[in-house]
């Protein structure tokens, strides 16, 4: 395997010889060029933004260097003129040898490329484990034994995670066409039983199609079983529905649909607000995602003071005083704006309306500003800063 450098001056002096079509390395020329916001990656999954600079049409693609593939997704693959904030995403590298590719950047009968390499993984770092012991015995010295968070990526649609006592964050993969791809992740209390918030992306593809089928009983692998409800035969106290945080409608692909039902993505929700305007409210996030690339999307909640219910089994589970969902929409075809952003708040209330309304709207700063969370922060600064203060677009239909 070439080292870096080599294999950058390879890339600078290379022509393919053909007497249409030139290849050479992505330096500032006439006819365009392709900017990646970084040439070398971790290990871990993760995107970045690719820029390309043309005065004419353009179509990138990737090449593979090695024995592996179809580990870049890039969106979108062909547009004109200048394009800012094109999405590459990479999945992540589970050998210990790393991997490189090129993105190719074609304009006209020219073509220019620009290598990424990828790290491998740490042969001796195989990343926080979770406790076999599902139930743990209590140490002083340890309040929550056996509660680990996963490693932290770098998705869109994750807010800043932050290390605390007691809270861990876990991430669920989905099987897509054979491969694993991230299903939701989220961020647990253990005191409380619930989760501050789950975090996932949305669109039809990763939907998929099907029906409801619940699927209660089963226990999240990722979080010890003494720090999880008991939901398999509802709250035990009427008046409170098990509310789903990332919607069982969004997910219907079989492994994808049943994690749904982990108890961390299940809070007590008043029953009228869940099957009036929460309800509502995630179909009309599902039909935001059919009008755009992708939608990645928090909901989340804001646990009460003291405010709990003992469930069947005995635990002691907050009822959240209030829910929220902070949206972000990308949409690589759109007249307005390849990103724009939504936040909602919502009281955990019986309500008399079935809808929201403009009072329940707010933008992502607004929504940060009183939730203390930090939505978004993988977008570069100056698009997280333009979106998240940006006034709500009518777009959203509110």
């Amino acid at each position: 395997m070439f080292a870096m450098k080599h294999y950058r001056r390879l890339l600078s002096c290379l022509f393919v010889l053909s007497p249409l079509f030139v290849a050479v390395s992505c330096e500032d020329k006439d006819y365009g060029r392709v900017v990646l916001a970084k040439q070398q990656v971790g290990a871990d999954a993760g995107s970045m933004f690719v820029n390309v600079v043309s005065d004419a049409d353009w179509s990138l693609s990737v090449i593979y260097h090695g024995g592996t593939a179809d580990w870049i997704r890039i969106t979108p693959l062909q547009g004109s003129g200048n394009k800012a904030n094109v999405v590459l995403s990479y999945e992540e590298n589970e050998s210990e040898e790393p991997r490189e590719a090129e993105v190719i950047g074609t304009f006209g009968k020219y073509s220019c490329r620009e290598p990424l390499l990828q790290s491998g993984k740490v042969a001796d770092d195989p990343g926080p484990q979770p406790d076999p012991d599902p139930d743990p015995d209590p140490d002083p010295d340890n309040p929550f034994p056996g509660l680990v968070s996963d490693k932290v990526r770098g998705w869109l649609e994750l807010p800043a995670v932050e290390e605390k006592e007691g809270f861990a964050w876990v991430f669920h993969n989905m099987n897509v066409d054979g491969k694993d791809v991230r299903n939701y992740s989220l961020y647990y209390d253990a005191s409380d039983k619930v989760s501050v918030w789950v975090a996932y992306p949305l669109n039809s593809g990763l939907r998929g199609t099907g029906h409801r089928n619940d699927g209660w009983g089963v226990k999240d692998p990722k979080i010890p079983v003494a720090y999880q409800s008991d939901v398999d035969r509802g709250w035990g106290v009427s008046g409170y529905d098990r509310g789903h945080q990332l919607p069982a409608a969004d997910r219907y692909r079989s492994d994808a649909h049943r994690a749904t039902y982990y108890p961390t993505n299940v809070t007590p929700q008043n029953s009228r607000m869940n099957q009036g305007i929460w309800q509502n409210l995630e179909t009309t996030v599902r039909n935001w995602s059919d009008r755009c690339d992708t939608l990645y999307v928090v909901t989340g909640c804001v646990p009460s003071e003291d405010n709990f219910i003992t469930d069947r089994g005995g635990n002691r589970v907050n009822v959240p005083d209030a829910y929220f969902k902070a949206v972000l929409k990308y949409d690589s075809h759109s007249s307005i704006s390849e990103y724009m952003a939504i936040g909602i708040y919502v009281e955990n209330r019986p309500y008399t309306e079935n809808n929201i309304n403009s009072s329940m709207v707010m933008t992502i700063d607004e929504l940060e500003d009183m939730l203390g969370i930090d939505f978004f922060h993988n977008l570069p600064d100056d698009v997280e800063s333009r979106v998240e203060s940006a006034k709500v677009s009518s777009w959203w239909g509110i």
